[in-house]
C-alpha cells in the first residue's frame, strides 16, 4: 500500500470546461501514467477562479483567461467558433459569413448561464441583433443533432467537432465579429503541485500543440 506522500505525488485534481476533449485528454495521459489518480470537476471561469483561490483543485482548463494576483494562466489553443447550419440551408454554400447575415435565423443554444452562451449572445449583440432562441439545451451534441434535422442554426466551437463522429452539418467561418476563444490552463502559483499535476500540465500543453488535431477538426 502506498504511503501518504506517494498518494499525494500521484494525485491530480483538475477542473475542465471542455466536455468533448475531457475523456480523450485523460485517457491519453493515463496511458503514459497508469498509476495516477485524477479527480475531475467542472465550473464556469468565475467558479474555476474560486476553485483555485480556495485550493479546491490543482489545475483548471478554461475557455477564457483566468486572472488573479496569485494565478498563472497559460494559453493552449486559439479555437474558432463557427455558425453551424443544415446542409440544405440557404447559407450552407457560403465560404464565410458576417454574423449579421444570420440575424433572422432561429438559433439553438446552450441554456442561459453557460459561459459559452454568454459569449455567443455577446457576438450577436456586437453584430447588431438579439438572437431568437426558442430551443435551449444543456448537451452540445444534441444541439448539433437538431441543426442536422433542420430545426435551426447554432454556434459550434472547433473542439466540439470530433473527426470520428461528424454530423451532417455545415460549419461556416464567421468573418465579423471575431468569433474565437483561447483555451488555457491555470494554476495557483503558491499552491504546491504534485509531480503528477506538473506532468499533467506539461502533457496538456504538448497535447494541444501536437496531438489535438488528430481528434478534432482544427
Amino acid at each position: 500500500m502506498k504511503d501518504m506522500a506517494g498518494l499525494i505525488e500521484s494525485s491530480i485534481s483538475v477542473s475542465i470546461a471542455l466536455p468533448h476533449i475531457l475523456l480523450i485528454l485523460i485517457v491519453e495521459f493515463l496511458k503514459l501514467n497508469p498509476n495516477v489518480h485524477i479527480s475531475q470537476y467542472s465550473a464556469s471561469s468565475t467558479g474555476m477562479k474560486k476553485q483555485l483561490e480556495n485550493v479546491e483543485v490543482d489545475l483548471c482548463i478554461s475557455m477564457s483567461p483566468i486572472y488573479g494576483d496569485d494565478i498563472e494562466w497559460m494559453p493552449l489553443l486559439e479555437e474558432e467558433i463557427f455558425l453551424s447550419v443544415p446542409p440544405s440551408h440557404h447559407l450552407a454554400k457560403q465560404k464565410s459569413i458576417a454574423l449579421h447575415e444570420a440575424a433572422n435565423e432561429t438559433f439553438i443554444s446552450r441554456t442561459s448561464g453557460y459561459g459559452f452562451r454568454d459569449v455567443t449572445d455577446e457576438y450577436c449583440r456586437e453584430a447588431g441583433f438579439e438572437p431568437y432562441t426558442p430551443i435551449e439545451l444543456e448537451e452540445a451534441g444534441a444541439i448539433l443533432r437538431l441543426v442536422e434535422m433542420g430545426m435551426g442554426v447554432s454556434f459550434t466551437p472547433q473542439l466540439s467537432l470530433l473527426r470520428q463522429s461528424m454530423l451532417k452539418t455545415v460549419q461556416i467561418p464567421i468573418t465579423y465579429p471575431n468569433c474565437k476563444r483561447t483555451i488555457g490552463i491555470a494554476w495557483k502559483k503558491t499552491h504546491y503541485l504534485s509531480q503528477a499535476a506538473i506532468d499533467f500540465r506539461e502533457f496538456t500543453s504538448g497535447f494541444f500543440k501536437h496531438e489535438v488535431s488528430k481528434y478534432f477538426y482544427l
